[in-house]
């Protein structure tokens, strides 16, 4: 059994003419369940090393919070924080962990959108993204094995909670469906990502995914977060590769409104 985990960053919603944000990243992390203590006593030691004292019972690992030194982080210096980040992610490297990501500029799919589906038609690119994540997830674990099976979990605070449901929903069992994902079991699970150290990770990961992106679009980057890039180029992983075509036809079926 495999758990995956996803998170997004850049998420506006339907604006996507947000010129400081101009890339959606959704961001799957897979940790086999042989794996999971291990990477989860790792990831907390790495904090307790960090902050030089018992965790308290509400730490949570926000990118944006250990980026600007904020909540749990705000009495580190600036070297502990890195050291955190890069830690987190040479987590991921060691334990060979899978990262599944889609990228979308939203200004193109915005003008995608309305040349494929109509005008007035508004599709949150975060749906988009789920198709992609959840098939290319699928043919992932179809390579480790046949009977490799995976269950999604996601941050029960977002946003896109109902549309996620109503995806995986029909990816699994509606019988028309163009789209079906055989080794993804169960609904998908929303969890409070402050009792999730994974989805702490994806949401992390997914962070530095987007600022790769943004630099490779030519939006300007930070230095500081252009130091991940070597690791996150590293992690990447990917399936057989999802049909574009049948995701939008897919999309034209259950989500265009």
């Amino acid at each position: 059994m495999n758990l995956i985990y996803l998170d997004e960053s850049g998420n506006t919603g339907l604006n996507l003419k947000d010129d400081q944000q101009p890339i959606f990243v959704l961001a799957a992390i897979s940790i086999p369940s042989d794996k999971w203590f291990r990477m989860e006593k790792e990831f907390y030691d790495i904090l307790k090393k960090a902050l030089k004292t018992d965790l308290p019972e509400d730490i949570e690992l926000h990118a944006m919070d250990l980026k600007n030194q904020k909540k749990h982080f705000e009495n580190l210096s600036k070297d502990d924080c890195l050291f955190i980040r890069d830690n987190m992610l040479d987590l991921l490297t060691r334990y060979e962990t899978p990262v599944i990501y889609q990228r979308i500029i939203k200004n193109k799919f915005s003008d995608f959108c309305e040349k494929e589906y109509g005008p007035g038609i508004k599709i949150n690119p975060y749906i988009m993204a789920l198709a992609f994540v959840c098939m290319e997830v699928n043919d992932c674990l179809k390579n480790i094995g046949p009977d490799e099976l995976g269950m999604l979990i996601f941050d029960e605070q977002k946003e896109s909670f109902s549309d996620a449901e109503k995806s995986l929903k029909t990816l699994k069992l509606d019988a028309d469906s163009i789209l079906k994902t055989t080794n993804i079991i169960e609904k998908g699970f929303f969890v409070d990502s402050k009792k999730s150290f994974a989805l702490q990770l994806a949401d992390l990961t997914a962070y530095y995914i987007r600022k790769y992106e943004e630099d490779k679009f030519g939006k300007k980057v930070s230095k500081i977060d252009c130091q991940t890039f070597d690791k996150i180029k590293n992690l990447s992983s990917k399936g057989a590769g999802a049909k574009t075509n049948d995701i939008l036809e897919w999309i034209r079926k259950y989500h265009a409104v």
